[in-house]
């Protein structure tokens, strides 16, 4: 790598003084020796309204622009950055050269102000060749190809005769006499045919009126055109396109005629983006110019003049790849020695990559022991459209999301985040909120924006999914600038993840002298839930309805059910008493999974009236306060057959249908009146003594009323007040009143509707 350029200006100033010189402002000019060329550049903030650069030599002073510039050796170009940038070459036109090892260029830096005046700036460029020169040397520029070999030693022959190489000339001095012969394809009229070569043979003088520069310096010969140029034709080699001029010098020394390849080819192929890479193709051998077979390669790569080493080639992602006698230098769109600018353009996001790209190529062939091949090319590929990364760093393990945006070069900036409606600023840094913001720089300069956020936040969305999986979802969009234009970018993201965390909710129950008591506890998922009672939606119209009463805590809610009331279960009738059953479920509105527990109590009763819907009567009597006692198993309804189907020392229990056991059926009023009796009717033997009076009228008349129609319901009677009498004044009745078969609604949203179902005995 070439060592920084001495600027001589001070000292160039005092010799040649110039009445529209200025002195140089600090920091507005760099310069630099790269490795075959002058390198200088002047700051984007430094440049009039025109400018230019001029170069002076020994014969007056010339600006550097259009064919004249490629012709002699000078590569002007605005770089990424803005900048002036200008290359030289060291072998250039008006480089005052010391045995090819010290080399000195004089440039203008003309500013031309709107209204005309202008101002020129000195700058001397020096640098001392680090690395010798090679036997054959070539250079494809943007703007011209050159190639440089060095000039031939004397014949094996000649060893008597005193030799001498030419001495240094200039286009106008001591090349009259050279000659330079191209070969050129010849245009066939034939189909098919093709391959024949003709030779030009033309003086150096008019080679130079066709855009050749051929010179030569102490100790080489150089040759240097534009592309394009009347004698230079395109072939493909490897498929890929190549410019090549074949030309030989011819000169004369003494008694000897010398003749040089000074033959070059450039490859013309510009880089493309394929993906994310930057690709640049070119043949892995240069066959129009190298004569096999080809014994040693080597390919560097570097940026902006200076090269790259393998280490840090690797640490950028720059690749070179050969393959099928190709080479391919692959670069990431946006690697580190580029320049990354950005647009938006109706909330479209594009980036546009700029790199000052060269590579060097090595080889030996049976005729050259080194070749050396520098290319430059720069890549500019404008306003590709970018989607930003959304980057999901979440470890669900730590309860919080973790999403950063990105990658974005520095002219990109964080303005705000928006979280379900909620806009925060950067400057606000979420603290306040519970949200994390911060910047996450990259080593090559790009950075990325890192949004954090608890899966508990409240901007955070929830939503079970079933088997006690929870999915976490956050939505935000990021509002970014763009600078300088003060473009705003907005770009929605949403990451998700997926827990099993979820504790379901849990219901439990027990018996109380009055009902049943459930008891809910939430859990920790307790929204999209719906509470049923009994196959009804529990709502304060049920609650009231049934006569619930309800105690409501952070965690849970208790709630009485009745004994009698709306949403129990009668299950079953015994000696032992009422069995009833209440059911409290929960159910997932998204899901439909279903939390439902039954609680099953067991009520003592003394007496009680059942009336079911399929048409039959239970009936527990109770004995206990008849006096003189008698034996319940000895009661019968109005039909004696129809005795109890089960008795203790107190109490009898019958079942049977209202069209049995001699029921009597009566219209009053549109419903219909069965009506049955209990009496006491003991079997006894006629040597035993017939029961009294007060026994033979014991009754308990009951009964149950159903509509006309046919529509049963369920119906229970039980007496409120006992009063003991004794037997011959005993005539209860035990009779039901039917009530109205109800339907409930249920609302959990959305309205669902639903019928309630009852089990019966």
């Amino acid at each position: 790598m070439m060592d920084r350029t001495k600027m001589l200006c001070v000292i160039w100033l005092c010799i040649f003084p110039m009445s529209d010189s200025k002195s140089i402002p600090i920091g507005m000019f760099r310069t630099e020796c790269q490795d075959r060329h002058f390198w200088l550049a002047v700051r984007s903030n430094f440049l009039g309204y025109t400018f230019r650069f001029d170069v002076e030599g020994g014969h007056g002073v010339h600006t550097v622009t259009g064919p004249w510039a490629a012709e002699c050796g000078y590569t002007t170009a605005l770089d990424a950055s803005g900048d002036l940038t200008l290359r030289a070459s060291y072998l250039a036109c008006h480089v005052k050269n010391q045995e090819d090892s010290e080399l000195q260029l004089l440039v203008w830096f003309v500013n031309q102000g709107v209204h005309g005046e202008e101002a020129s700036y000195p700058l001397l460029l020096t640098c001392q060749l680090q690395q010798p020169w090679n036997p054959r040397e070539i250079v494809c520029e943007e703007n011209y190809m050159e190639v440089s070999v060095l000039k031939p030693t004397p014949p094996d022959d000649q060893k008597g005769t005193e030799w001498m190489n030419p001495a240094p000339v200039s286009p106008e001095e001591g090349l009259s006499e050279w000659r330079v012969v191209f070969h050129v394809p010849v245009v066939s009229e034939e189909p098919g045919e093709a391959g024949a070569m003709r030779e030009e043979t033309v003086p150096v003088g008019m080679a130079h009126l066709l855009g050749y520069y051929i010179n030569s310096t102490g100790s080489r010969i150089l040759l240097r055109c534009p592309y394009g140029s009347r004698l230079s034709y395109p072939m493909q080699v490897n498929g890929i396109e190549v410019e090549l001029v074949s030309a030989t010098v011819l000169y004369k020394h003494q008694w000897t005629l010398l003749r040089v390849d000074t033959s070059v080819a450039c490859a013309t192929r510009e880089a493309v983006l394929a993906e994310t890479h930057i690709v640049w193709s070119f043949p892995q051998v240069l066959s129009p110019v190298v004569q096999l077979p080809v014994t040693r390669r080597r390919v560097r790569v570097g940026v902006e003049g200076q090269y790259l080493s393998s280490c840090m080639a690797q640490q950028w992602g720059y690749q070179i790849q050969e393959q099928e006698g190709t080479v391919e230098i692959r670069v990431p769109f946006g690697a580190k020695g580029g320049l990354l600018k950005s647009h938006v353009s109706d909330n479209e996001y594009s980036q546009s990559y700029f790199l000052d790209l060269f590579y060097l190529h090595e080889w030996e062939d049976a005729q050259w022991s080194l070749t050396q091949q520098r290319t430059f090319r720069p890549v500019s590929l404008r306003r590709q459209p970018q989607t930003p990364r959304v980057i999901n760093n979440t470890v669900a393990s730590e309860g919080a999301f973790s999403v950063a945006l990105g990658v974005f070069p520095p002219d990109v900036s964080l303005v705000n985040v928006t979280i379900a409606g909620r806009t925060v600023s950067w400057s606000e840094g979420g603290g306040r909120l519970g949200l994390g913001l911060s910047h996450v720089p990259f080593p090559n300069g790009t950075h990325a924006y890192l949004l954090q956020a608890p899966f508990s936040h409240p901007l955070v969305s929830q939503r079970y999914l079933g088997d006690r999986h929870r999915r976490y979802t956050l939505s935000v969009i990021f509002s970014l600038l763009v600078s300088p234009e003060a473009d705003l970018y907005h770009h929605p993201a949403m990451v998700e993840t997926d827990l099993q965390d979820v504790e379901l909710p849990r219901i439990e129950g027990q018996c109380t002298q009055r009902g049943v008591e459930l008891q809910l506890h939430y859990g920790n998922v307790d929204a999209d839930w719906t509470v049923y009672m009994g196959g009804q939606r529990l709502d304060w119209e049920l609650m009231q309805l049934a006569g619930y009463s309800l105690v409501v805590k952070n965690d849970q809610f208790s709630m009485d059910v009745p004994l009698f009331s709306q949403g129990m279960t009668y299950e079953g009738l015994g000696m032992e008493g009422l069995l009833v059953s209440a059911q409290l479920s929960v159910v997932h509105s998204d899901t439909g999974e279903d939390i439902t527990h039954r609680q099953h109590c067991v009520f003592p009763m003394y007496e009680l009236l059942v009336c079911l819907p399929d048409g039959r009567v239970v009936v527990l009597i109770d004995t206990s306060e008849v006096f003189p006692p008698i034996d319940p198993k000895w009661t019968s309804l109005l039909n004696p057959s129809c005795r109890p189907l089960e008795t203790n020392h107190t109490r009898a229990l019958f079942s049977f249908t209202i069209e049995s056991c001699g029921t009597v059926k009566i219209l009053i009023d549109g419903q219909l009146h069965y009506i049955n009796e209990v009496r006491y009717t003991p079997k006894y033997l006629s040597h035993k003594k017939p029961p009294s009076n007060h026994h033979l009228n014991f009754r308990i008349p009951v009964g149950c009323i159903h509509p006309a129609n046919g529509t049963r319901t369920l119906s229970i009677f039980q007496p409120q007040n006992h009063t003991p009498s004794p037997a011959t004044s005993r005539s209860r009745r035990l009779r039901s009143h039917s009530t109205e078969h109800w339907k409930q609604p249920f609302l959990t949203g959305e309205r669902d509707r639903r019928t309630a179902t009852r089990d019966v005995y």
